[in-house]
Parts: C-alpha cells; sequence; structure tokens
C-alpha cells in the first residue's frame, strides 16, 4: 500500500524513550554539580589520610585545621550546605581518584594539578604555589661527586644527581614521582609509602638525595635544627610546584564557581590571611617570595 510505514515494534519505541530520557538526565547531572550538591545539602572533601601542616592536620581540640579545611569550611557555607571530610585516602592520588569515581564533589588536599592528573580531573585555578627541594645526604654527595671526576669543570648540584648512581627517593602516589622521573631521568627512583620512612632513609645513607616540597622541608628544619648537619636542603630554582582543587571533569559549573570563588578571596583578603597565618608563619621559616 503506498505511504504505508510499517509501525515499530512496542518494544523498540519504549527502549528508545527510555534512551533518550537516560541521556537527558546525564546531560542535566553533568551541567548542574552546584543544584547536585546544594540538593542533597552536604559537600563532600576529599583530603590525604594523613596530616600535612599547615595545610590540613589535627590541632590539640582534635578539630582539623590548616589553609585547606579553612578553605572547605568557607565553600561551604557559602553554598549554604553541611561539610563531610572524606579522609579515607592512603596516598595523594587516591585523593584524585576519590573524586574521578564521584565518591567525593572536590578534593582540597595540597594537590599539585599535574599533566596527568588532568587527565583524570578537572582542576581549579591554583590557590597557592610552593616550591620544590631536594634534601641531600653531605656525606653520600660527596661520594657521588669523587667519582664523576668533573676535570676541574664546574658541574650544576642537579646535573650531578642525575646519575644512575644517584638513588633519589620520593613518595609514592605523589606528584613528585612525575618530577623526578622528569627532571632526573637517569637518576635511580626510590619510592616510600611515607615521609618519615623516606627521611629515615636519607639520614642513614641509603639515599644521596629525597624529592619533596617546601612544606616538609620546613617542618623537618623546625623538628631537627641540628639535621642540617648531615643534610642539605637544595631549592630546585623554576620548578614551582602549583596547588590547586579538584573536582570531576563533568561538574564544569562546579568548577566556574570555584575559580570565581578562588578569585574572590583573593581580593578580599581572606586567601592571603590564611597563607600568611599557616604557610608564611613565624614558625615554619617560610617566606612569600
Amino acid at each position: 500500500m503506498p505511504g504505508f510505514v510499517p509501525a515499530k515494534p512496542v518494544g523498540s519505541v519504549l527502549l528508545a524513550i527510555l534512551l533518550a530520557v537516560a541521556t537527558m538526565l546525564q546531560a542535566h547531572a553533568a551541567g548542574s554539580a552546584l543544584e547536585r550538591i546544594q540538593e542533597k545539602g552536604t559537600l563532600t572533601v576529599a583530603m590525604f589520610g594523613e596530616d600535612v601542616p599547615p595545610f590540613f592536620y589535627t590541632d590539640d581540640a582534635g578539630e582539623l585545621a590548616g589553609i585547606d579545611p579553612s578553605l572547605a569550611r568557607d565553600i561551604a557555607a557559602k553554598l549554604g550546605v553541611r561539610l563531610v571530610f572524606d579522609r579515607s585516602a592512603t596516598t595523594f592520588d587516591g585523593v584524585v581518584d576519590k573524586v574521578r569515581t564521584g565518591d567525593a564533589d572536590i578534593a582540597i588536599s595540597l594537590l599539585s594539578d599535574t599533566l596527568e592528573r588532568a587527565a583524570r580531573v578537572s582542576f581549579s585555578r591554583s590557590y597557592v604555589s610552593v616550591r620544590q627541594f631536594m634534601l641531600i645526604n653531605r656525606l653520600e654527595f660527596a661520594k657521588l661527586t669523587a667519582t664523576r671526576g668533573a676535570g676541574g669543570a664546574a658541574v650544576p648540584l642537579a646535573k650531578l644527581l642525575d646519575d644512575p648512581a644517584a638513588h633519589i627517593g620520593v613518595v609514592s602516589g605523589t606528584s613528585y614521582v612525575g618530577f623526578l622521573g622528569q627532571d632526573f631521568p637517569r637518576a635511580k627512583m626510590v619510592e616510600f609509602t611515607d615521609w618519615n620512612t623516606m627521611l629515615a632513609a636519607v639520614k642513614a645513607g641509603r639515599l644521596v638525595a629525597l624529592m619533596y616540597d617546601e612544606i616538609e622541608i620546613g617542618n623537618w628544619r623546625h623538628a631537627d635544627p641540628a639535621g642540617s648537619l648531615d643534610l642539605r636542603p637544595f631549592h630546585l630554582a623554576g620548578h614551582p610546584d602549583t596547588i590547586a582543587i579538584a573536582m570531576s571533569r563533568e561538574d564544569q559549573d562546579l568548577k566556574a564557581w570555584i575559580d570565581l570563588y578562588l578569585g574572590k578571596v583573593s581580593e578580599s583578603g581572606f586567601l592571603p590571611s590564611l597563607l600568611d597565618t599557616y604557610l608564611y608563619s613565624a614558625d615554619t621559616g617560610l617566606t612569600n617570595d
């Protein structure tokens, strides 16, 4: 019969409708992270399980203190929701995975916004930059340089450390795994589960150096003033480690809001005040330069 169009089976029509509805719901969810957070009434913030003062730590009253908890509380207050911290991650990469999998809305946890991590999550604008340091065992470094035969020419310290005989420590699951591979590709990377174990290894001479940020180096200086007799801090100039807030790549409205938030708290003086209180205080010995 001319013009006759066979009817589609009912099951196919129903399936098409369900797929269309699912697509609409996914599109709505992807573009409304702020609505999702406000509707559920909570903001879940992922944070590394171990304390890293002055960014996040448990104070004498048993409360979370530091730069990152202060930012998290202010963000939750401005969104009008209750704040929930998720500190179950055992590595910093694990913190990133919390937002990638949707277990947390955002992550505020001294996170370096590396290119590798940015392939998995979105990052806000940076809210602080910390310097990269090596902590060098003086005796082991002297042994290393004695075998290099510089021929009287001055060889930069960083170049001397880029040697297969140089065992350099990093903490697994941190951005410093990538930084060390990039900056010292010929050195032998030795990964540790935590800072204290790595520090003990460089003190004992099992490493010629370790690589980490100025935060832990500052904490070490404060806790062990005599340690500089055996260990030498070395600033890796030109290698700033920018710190940012992470969120799901789908939550672009949330990213835009947080970027705007960070701009406003920087202009209002709230963020500079936090940094001066916690990071650039007399106790840390760090400077805002």
